[in-house]
């Protein structure tokens, strides 16, 4: 095992039919870990089961209310949200953030609804997945105006998508940036050049399967198997060997979650 995928969406529809199948491909695969992320409070709650059930596969969760469906919580959480987050195969909150590109919620409800997260996640002490599309500098602006340090919260700006131009303002914030399949893509130069300059302790790998499949599979399904195709990429844009980055993706995964390492170092 050396591969981790930072942000799946294993029980979602067409995966959601197979688990144990996405679940053994990843393995087979070389996958150690995954992550998989709710969207809503069923959701939220699947990937809790699926974590419980899969616990010795590697599998854990995260919980939240993604910017499309912030418009359930308008009037705020059910309380079986919260909740959801005390159990240990919960590492972090999310994903939650503003995507102004599709606008399924009105944008005031997506700002009030991420806001709500940053302080959930602060109150418990716990990573913040963070989801945004057309929206960077609202979401920059809300974070920079909450009412305590943001930089206490470790920030995870999951398939980042803000270019070279929000670069150094993720570095400022401290933040990790996950990148997923586009940066196979063909067209996406500048993704491989954000992957290339990404400080190495803030660097993540995942698939935001079933969404959002890497070369040479595109136009299919995506699944938690083909992140080594994003870790090939990051290693050829980076100039290291897959073996290095997928021991740096490792340490910093592991520094985040707060789960186990998949390599283990040799002790001084």
């Amino acid at each position: 095992m050396r591969f981790i995928d930072t942000h799946c969406h294993i029980g979602s529809d067409p995966l959601r039919t197979d688990v144990p199948g996405v679940i053994s491909r990843a393995r087979d695969a070389g996958v150690g870990y995954m992550l998989t992320v709710g969207s809503d409070l069923a959701t939220s709650a699947q990937a809790v089961e699926l974590a419980r059930a899969h616990e010795g596969e590697g599998v854990y969760a995260a919980v939240g209310v993604h910017p499309h469906e912030a418009k359930t919580v308008a009037d705020g959480f059910p309380e079986a949200l919260p909740r959801l987050a005390g159990d240990p195969r919960v590492v972090a909150v999310g994903e939650t953030g503003l995507d102004y590109y599709y606008d399924h919620s009105p944008r005031v409800v997506q700002r009030n609804v991420f806001r709500r997260h940053v302080e959930w996640a602060f109150e418990i002490g716990k990573p913040l997945v963070i989801h945004v599309r057309d929206a960077m500098p609202d979401a920059l602006e809300l974070l920079a105006k909450m009412p305590f340090d943001v930089s206490k919260i470790p920030l995870v700006f999951h398939c980042y998508a803000g270019g070279l131009e929000y670069l150094k303002a993720m570095k400022d914030l401290g933040a990790y940036l996950s990148i997923g399949g586009p940066v196979t893509w063909p067209k996406n130069q500048e993704l491989r050049e954000v992957a290339s300059r990404v400080p190495e302790n803030r660097l993540l790998c995942e698939t935001d399967s079933p969404w959002l499949t890497p070369k040479p599979y595109r136009g299919k399904p995506n699944e938690p198997a083909y992140v080594r195709f994003v870790y090939e990429e990051i290693a050829k844009s980076r100039g290291v060997s897959v073996d290095a980055l997928a021991e740096i993706v490792d340490a910093n995964a592991a520094r985040l979650f707060g789960w186990n390492p998949l390599f283990v170092r040799a002790r001084t």
